[in-house]
């Protein structure tokens, strides 16, 4: 309940026109009186100040689900996070809202750390995020209050949770959004913990996102330093603006008043959208074929809309009419070709910016812009193109675009710029100078249009203040080349051998993909042969992984941390698949997925990346004949991938200069999970993440991609240590090893910066899951030790051990390593869990597998678990690598399977 603050200051003042009256009235009053009359004054201002102190902190709290709302008292939530108890009234909404109050009570109280907020330059986006869950009754985009809950709630531990930011909501009454609780809590984690980590990062790497130093580009057509450009014209721009600009025809519109015509405009939009272009009537129809069937909707009358320029203090402005006028005849005031000249931007080049075509599907932006990293791309895009109140940008952003790419599939920037719903927009000045350096650099399509990703990534490019230096670039870290002389590899290769061309078979689920050559042919066989699976990843994932890939950079962050030979794979798999979406930057995107996964996490498609999986190794005395066996499982949190689960794809892999490999995965992807070679080295990758970001490399390696020049290169463990040691890394990881020919193992504990070893036990068994066990590593990943990963390992100590209460040591081998993959025991409880329950956090078998693989590399076989979940209890299908590569007198599987 709230105090009337408006009644206290009406006490107030009504005791200081008491005082003057009976100052009139009674000048010789005694005193006493006068005296009495000031006590009671100050103890007014006193309940006052109190007052204003109590209603800085939220009483009541709206529980909002769709159309439903429900208040409560703020109290009842603190109620429930310390004793988990609701009233009648709150259970039957959260039943209404098919919400678990257990789910409920995780999100409210789990906490988050941030420890320096105001070192995020990025801190308005995650006020933005955490706006649509917690904020104004109505929805409005407060985030002064928005920051000033997070302000209060960091302020004594640096962690804050939703019910803290309820409670420091600086007004008396707080919207809660339950139906968007978790996916708040796992936005907000994202954009704190990864996102926001990288892109800070990605921020002191804009040169070499954006600059192709391979070609020769021009910076400006005036023939100057970047740097240069950008420093004399932002001072000669304020100067020729201060002279020639008037101020507004149009008055600055309050942000009241301005927030609430944006939201009429942005339904506007959208309704018009429906109307007029109907693109969203046929969901049967193709989304493309629908937006291109449809009329451009009509232009709105702009002809009192204007283009401010915000630069410093100074806000010059131009009619939106006379822009267009300009964009069509070339024809513009000489004050403002004053302006642009002093901005070095030459006229031409700026008529042609506002003209060029960017190719955009309606629904598919509709789709892709409402994702966490599509608002982020929106968002980056409001810092140049703003509402006069700065508020609504994401809002505005989004439904311009949309409406502008319905019907033709294009726009431009002038369109954007006449449909934009607020009579006054305004551009960033000191951005549009750097803008301008980058006319005609994005690539075309091939209807000449340029890409909206590209567009994207100028935009992220003008931030920069400069914006190529090669020679800078070129200096870049050096890392050792990795290669093998072909003498070595004629060791383990019978005379006379020659590759099996490339070719698919199918054995159930698991197709065999035979591929051999250069990178580039390998790459142009892998998109040819498996051209309809990488389909069928949806066209969702590919757009979006190329959003991140082109639109922020990030394609190009991959392709100069990457293999040299893996660029080339990755363009011969583009030019086989291009018609499907697949190009250089998704591909590079997909080989660099270890790396994006620790820092995009799932703001990327699921169908890219997991978390989890857990291997072992077994030899000597601990196996039934002393060979050594190695299990592993890719394992992932909670939900099946249906793309990984139904596309297992053994690779005979036949490279022209290096071992011949074969490795699991997926369609699509160049790098392994797991793997051996025909030198006896299998290897195996599980999950594993370092503590914080000061643990993370910029420059560095994708360690899957590290783990496939193990597998071509490496002939023992040694030589596969000291390539772990010496190619730099970005990211955390846990990598097993082992050489089947030494009867050799290890665990590679790393992180960006460090790396452990944990070598193969006196006993002949070595098992990992998703965390550092080595005393070195342990203080570099987050604590404690994930819940799920600590019973794991556990319970295969409990397998693999000699002592272990359910040991199997001794007697193992391929049909034992088996069992071991699909047990499904609780270490703690010795419970079962049940075969529809996809992951049970516990168990080796019960943790979510999407396919499992054993290895004797000794003797070159592989046994693959794939099929309907539970994965483990499909049969392994057994695999002679041997006889896979056309070896003469290769030894085959002794049976097809283990059942």
């Amino acid at each position: 309940m709230g105090y009337n603050f408006r009644g206290f200051r009406g006490v107030r003042e009504g005791a200081i026109a008491q005082f003057l009256l009976s100052r009139r009235g009674f000048q010789r009053s005694s005193l006493r009186l006068g005296i009495g009359l000031g006590v009671g004054l100050l103890l007014s201002l006193l309940l006052n100040l109190l007052m204003i102190h109590r209603v800085s902190a939220a009483q009541t709290v709206i529980l909002q689900f769709r159309d439903q709302r429900l208040s409560v008292p703020y109290g009842e939530l603190a109620t429930f996070a310390a004793q988990k108890t609701l009233s009648e009234p709150t259970q039957a909404f959260l039943t209404a809202a098919e919400i678990e109050p257990e789910a409920m009570h995780r999100w409210l109280t789990q906490a988050i750390a941030l420890p320096n907020l105001d070192a995020l330059p990025e801190r308005q986006f995650i006020f933005l995020q955490v706006n649509k869950t917690v904020g104004d009754p109505l929805g409005s985009e407060r985030l002064g209050d928005v920051e000033t809950a997070f302000r209060r709630a960091l302020r004594d531990d640096g962690t804050f949770s939703v019910l803290e930011l309820l409670q420091q909501y600086p007004q008396p009454t707080v919207r809660l959004e339950v139906g968007r609780l978790e996916q708040a809590y796992t936005d907000v984690e994202l954009v704190v913990n990864r996102l926001l980590p990288v892109l800070r990062t990605v921020q002191t790497l804009l040169p070499e996102l954006v600059c192709d130093c391979t070609a020769t580009l021009e910076a400006t057509r005036l023939n100057v330093q970047p740097g240069e450009q950008a420093q004399t014209a932002a001072a000669g721009w304020i100067e020729t603006a201060a002279a020639i600009a008037p101020a507004p025809h149009s008055p600055p519109i309050e942000p009241s008043s301005q927030t609430a015509a944006l939201s009429g405009a942005i339904t506007s939009t959208k309704t018009s959208l429906i109307a007029n272009t109907d693109i969203f009537s046929d969901i049967s129809a193709s989304p493309k074929q629908a937006a291109s069937a449809q009329a451009v909707p009509p232009l709105p009358d702009f002809a009192n809309r204007r283009l401010v320029i915000a630069l410093g203090p100074l806000r010059p402005s131009i009619s939106i009419g006379e822009l267009t006028t300009f964009a069509e005849t070339g024809y513009l005031s000489p004050g403002w070709r004053s302006m642009l000249r002093v901005a070095k931007i030459a006229p031409d080049q700026f008529q042609e910016a506002l003209n060029d075509s960017i190719k955009a599907d309606a629904i598919n932006l509709d789709e892709d812009l409402n994702s966490l990293l599509g608002e982020y791309a929106l968002f980056k895009i409001g810092e140049v193109l703003q509402t006069p109140s700065n508020r609504a940008n994401i809002q505005a952003l989004r439904s311009t675009l949309v409406l502008s790419a319905a019907g033709d599939g294009q726009f431009t920037l002038l369109e954007l710029l006449q449909r934009y719903p607020t009579s006054q927009i305004v551009l960033n000045g000191s951005r549009l100078i750097r803008l301008g350096q980058l006319v005609n650099r994005a690539p075309s399509t091939a209807n000449g249009a340029i890409a909206f990703e590209s567009w994207l990534l100028n935009l992220q490019a003008s931030a920069a203040e400069t914006i190529c230096d090669c020679n800078t670039l070129a200096s870049a870290q050096l890392v050792p080349e990795v290669a093998i002389a072909p003498e070595k590899v004629a060791e383990f290769l019978p005379a006379n051998w020659q590759p099996v061309p490339a070719h698919r078979e199918e054995r159930g689920l698991i197709k065999i993909v035979w591929l051999a050559g250069t990178p580039y042919d390998m790459g142009y066989q892998h998109g040819t042969l498996l051209h309809d699976e990488i389909a069928s990843i949806g066209e969702r994932p590919l757009r979006i992984a190329r959003l991140a890939g082109v639109g922020l950079g990030l394609g190009r962050l991959a392709k100069n941390r990457a293999f040299p030979e893996l660029l080339e794979e990755c363009r011969g798999m583009a030019d086989a698949a291009s018609d499907i979406g697949m190009d250089t930057d998704v591909c590079m995107m997909m080989s660099y997925a270890d790396v994006f996964q620790e820092i995009l996490g799932y703001t990327l498609p699921r169908e890219l990346f997991w978390e989890g999986c857990n291997q072992f190794v077994a030899t000597n005395a601990a196996t039934k004949d002393g060979y050594l066996y190695h299990g592993s499982s890719v394992d992932n949190d909670k939900k099946p991938v249906d793309y990984v689960v139904y596309n297992p794809i053994l690779f005979i892999r036949q490279p022209l200069e290096g071992l011949p490999h074969v490795f699991v995965t997926y369609p699509g992807v160049i790098w392994p999970n797991s793997g051996v070679n025909v030198a006896g080295i299998s290897l195996g990758l599980d999950t594993a993440h370092a503590a914080d970001i000061t643990e993370l490399s910029r420059e560095g390696r994708s360690n899957v991609q590290i783990m496939g020049q193990i597998l071509k290169t490496a002939t023992s463990f040694a030589e596969a240590h000291s390539l772990m040691e010496t190619q730099p890394r970005v990211r955390g990881n846990i990598i097993m090893i082992t050489d089947g020919k030494s009867r050799e193992a290890g665990v590679f504990e790393f992180t960006g910066r460090h790396l452990g070893v944990r070598p193969l036990q006196d006993n002949g068994v070595l098992y990992a899951t998703n965390h550092f066990v080595l005393p070195e590593m342990f203080e570099r990943q987050p604590l404690p030790i994930d819940l799920s990963s600590d019973r794991r390992f556990r319970r295969l100590g409990q397998l693999l051990e000699p002592d272990g209460i359910s040991s199997r040591y001794g007697e193992i081998d391929p049909t034992v390593v088996a069992e071991i993959l699909r047990d499904r025991t609780h270490p703690d409880t010795m419970e079962v869990s049940p075969f529809d329950l996809f992951d049970d956090d516990a168990s080796p078998g019960g943790n979510g597998a999407l396919r499992q693989a054993i290895f004797d590399p000794m003797r070159l076989k592989v046994w693959i678990a794939a099929g309907d979940p539970p994965v483990p209890q499909n049969p392994f299908r057994c695999f002679a690598v041997g006889q896979l590569l056309g070896f003469p007198d290769a030894a085959g599987c002794n049976a097809p399977s283990i059942p």
